[in-house]
């Protein structure tokens, strides 16, 4: 599922993996949602709503039938076990696929799916921030291109989800038996939104319709959470180690600690490390040393700096920085120098979002490009302006920036970056060696502070695609269940 670049050629046996994988899918989102909300601390009315929540997540009666495709939250943020292994609710395109229409010739989405992992305690989704609510999410992506809407057809969005749903028998209709309108069957979503919303839909207009079902959907993604079960986290409880910062601690004032916690359980050799290989193992601290470290002073040792945008125990800092990727790959299609001459107006000037700064990079449309957070920061009260900066700066600061990732289960939601582009662990720390250079040198437009402080070269990567690895969860277990 990699190769999306020949879209055209692999149309026929796209359709047949999607069709092999949404089956998958189909059968274990099932599972996910029964066990989620068994697992759940809150009453009947809240498992109903989760259950529901899953249900509609793998719903794919509301994309448009226009489209070549048809869609559903699943469609793109898979778990279960397909031929390519278990997914961290993503899919493993470069850019995901969305129906084509006549009216938007388009195979690809924006952007590469992100996990839905922890996607309850975000402050803001998508990776150029576009929503504040999972709730706004989810209305936004039902209605939208991913759906295969086009603009303009909101209101025949909304009559197609209310009508998929209303209409809806569930499986317990057989073939000749007349239904009684004002009983449905025990499973048709009219039954299910009464038990979870105490809610009649043919009482509510589309509108109204449209907000339950992105109620119930965020529901059930807030209860998709890491497990912290990886081999760090064993290696943090069995050394009793910190979590993560503590209250007001900045994120490279927690690093300092915790190393200087593991350095003083070395010297007294009571550093609990898996010897044995496939945990926590020496090839994973050495890597998490340099994860760790911070300073990029001349002549000190060799620094990843990373721990300043992906602390633990979330492994991001939910923020937005310009680590130059998106440079990289304009520069790429147009020619070196190509981004940093692109006229980009000041926040007097600028009409945000901007159709022109929010599409994909091609060759035949030089002034097209992602600005990502560029489009969506909020000027007037944005806590990423600094002191007595004007909103022009501010502006300017974000040309480029996209939401930190988190790291976890990165073995299950590659590729990697918000474009796809670099398909291994290793090409993608390769990448950041390069762009750290690059920013040291002043040669990333509007690069973020942080960018020049990693000072890791060639030699570091193994150690630090260890220590990434040491962050995965058993997925494969956690679908299998108890």
């Amino acid at each position: 599922m990699r190769d999306c670049r020949k879209a055209e050629e692999g149309e026929r046996p796209f359709r047949k993996r999607v069709k092999s994988a949404l089956a998958l899918a189909f059968a274990f989102s099932l599972l996910i949602g029964a066990a989620t909300a068994g697992a759940m601390g809150g009453g009947e009315d809240e498992q109903e709503r989760v259950r529901l929540g899953a249900r509609l997540f793998r719903e794919d009666r509301f994309s448009s039938r226009e489209g070549d495709l048809v869609s559903s939250c699943s469609h793109c943020h898979l778990f279960s076990e397909s031929p390519e292994g278990p997914h961290a609710f993503t899919d493993s395109f470069a850019r995901s696929w969305i129906p084509w229409r006549t009216g938007d010739p388009r195979r690809e989405a924006l952007r590469n799916a992100p996990t839905l992992f922890d996607v309850g305690i975000m402050p803001r989704l998508h990776f150029d921030g576009e929503f504040e609510s999972l709730e706004d999410l989810v209305r936004g992506t039902l209605t939208g291109r991913t759906f295969g809407w086009l603009p303009g057809e909101r209101p025949r969005a909304l009559w197609q989800i209310r009508t998929a749903v209303l209409n809806d028998a569930g499986g317990a209709t057989m073939p000749g038996v007349a239904v009684n309108p004002d009983a449905p069957p025990a499973d048709s979503y009219r039954a299910q939104f009464q038990r979870a919303y105490a809610a009649d839909l043919r009482d509510l207009a589309e509108s109204e319709v449209l907000d339950l079902v992105a109620r119930a959907i965020s529901e059930y993604m807030r209860q998709l959470k890491s497990g912290r079960t990886s081999p760090y986290d064993r290696f943090v409880v069995a050394n009793g180690l910190p979590v993560g910062p503590g209250p007001d601690e900045a994120p490279v004032a927690f690093a300092r600690r915790m190393l200087g916690r593991i350095a003083d359980l070395e010297a007294k050799r009571k550093l609990k490390v898996d010897r044995r290989g496939g945990g926590f193992d020496a090839d994973a601290l050495a890597g998490m040393k340099l994860f760790f470290g911070s300073g990029g002073a001349r002549g000190a040792p060799a620094s990843g700096n990373c721990v300043s945008c992906h602390a633990p125990p979330l492994f991001t800092d939910l923020s937005f920085h310009n680590i130059g990727v998106t440079q990289r790959e304009y520069d790429r299609v147009h020619g070196e120098g190509a981004f940093a001459a692109l006229e980009v107006p000041d926040a007097e000037q600028a009409a945000r979002p901007s159709l022109q700064f929010r599409e994909a990079i091609s060759s035949g449309r030089p002034g097209n490009v992602d600005l990502g957070y560029w489009n969506f920061i909020k000027l007037g009260d944005s806590p990423l302006r600094r002191a007595g900066e004007s909103d022009t700066r501010l502006l300017r600061r974000m040309i480029g920036a996209f939401k930190t990732p988190t790291l976890r289960n990165l073995a299950y939601s590659g590729p990697y970056m918000h474009n796809g582009l670099l398909p291994s662990l290793e090409s993608a720390l390769t990448e950041l060696v390069t762009l750290s250079r690059l920013a040291r040198s002043g040669r990333v437009r509007q690069a973020d502070d942080e960018l020049a402080l990693i000072t890791i070269g060639d030699g570091d990567i193994r150690p630090l695609v260890s220590f990434l690895n040491a962050l995965n969860e058993d997925l494969k277990a956690r679908i299998a269940g108890p």
